[in-house]
């Protein structure tokens, strides 16, 4: 079922995955599972007090390996075992959907990057069993670089939910209606803003991919591709200069073969995939909090 939902929905992932051994696509494709229903119970749930509650009983059953609880013994039974504490995190991150988003600056919208998306690179080092610190730091940049992707992409949308992920330091405090129909100045600003952002992706995306070296080689390359593949939507954005009025921006099957040609030749060129160069830059995660795996210098 889990891979049936990851090939519907996750598509960029469910591509990347055929790279991967059957018992690594398995786990991917039950964690990406979880975390889609994790997700649905924020945003198809109407009543906010009841999606609350729901994630605060599966956050305790989870800290107390409760089990009894269907989503919380799906998530222990994992191989190799995931960090709950992390994925408690995740669920922090999917709370906050829960209410009216309006963030106010760049850490806030980074420490809601690291709860959904960077936490998700850490349980996927745990599937891989990669347990070296450095190796995680990178694996939070890739993931709040595709989640920064992601909200580049999903203004309008999110904005047609009441969600504003674009921080008012960047944009003001525009209301969803203003981003969904803004005057000539608003729509410069959130264009700005989304070139800003999209840069500060493509750090984190260079920085995630200094840390496949530590991969085992198929997943090396899945995750090499999947990152190429996410990193193109934003190659995208930026060609319609930042137009996310247009229809929403995705990536066509052939440019993903394209991309994943161009992905294979790279693991092949070049060492920085395959012995591990430099440190991690510290001052990606500045703004983050105390939180698993996380840069704290």
């Amino acid at each position: 079922m889990s891979q049936k939902l990851l090939k519907k929905y996750g598509t960029t992932f469910h591509f990347a995955s055929q790279f991967l051994s059957p018992t690594q696509i398995d786990a991917c494709a039950e964690l990406y599972g979880i975390c889609r229903e994790i997700d649905d119970i924020a945003d198809l749930n109407e009543d906010s007090l009841q999606a609350h509650q729901t994630l605060s009983e599966l956050k305790q059953a989870l800290k107390t390996h409760d089990l009894k609880h269907p989503l919380a013994c799906r998530a222990l039974a994992i191989s190799p075992m995931i960090n709950m504490d992390v994925l408690v995190e995740l669920i922090e991150g999917v709370m906050q959907d829960i209410h009216e988003v309006n963030l106010q600056n760049e850490a806030e919208l980074m420490q809601y990057c690291y709860r959904v998306a960077g936490t998700v690179g850490l349980m996927m080092c745990d599937i891989f069993d990669v347990h070296d610190p450095q190796a995680r730091h990178h694996a939070i940049d890739l993931g709040i670089a595709m989640q920064l992707t992601n909200i580049s992409r999903d203004v309008c949308e999110d904005a047609n939910m009441g969600r504003r992920y674009l921080p008012a330091s960047l944009v003001g405090s525009l209301s969803p209606e203003q981003i969904l129909n803004p005057d000539p100045k608003q729509a410069k600003r959130i264009q700005n803003a989304l070139k800003y952002l999209l840069k500060q992706a493509d750090l984190r995306y260079q920085s995630g991919f200094l840390g496949l070296a530590f991969l085992p080689i198929r997943a090396r390359f899945a995750i090499l591709i999947a990152g190429l593949i996410y990193r193109d939507i934003g190659i995208i954005i930026k060609h319609r200069n930042y137009n996310v009025w247009l229809p929403r921006a995705y990536t066509s099957k052939l440019r993903k073969i394209c991309t994943s040609l161009k992905g294979m030749a790279a693991l092949i060129s070049f060492k920085k995939y395959h012995h591990y160069q430099g440190h991690h830059n510290a001052a990606l995660h500045r703004g983050l909090n105390h939180s698993p795996g996380v840069h704290w210098a």
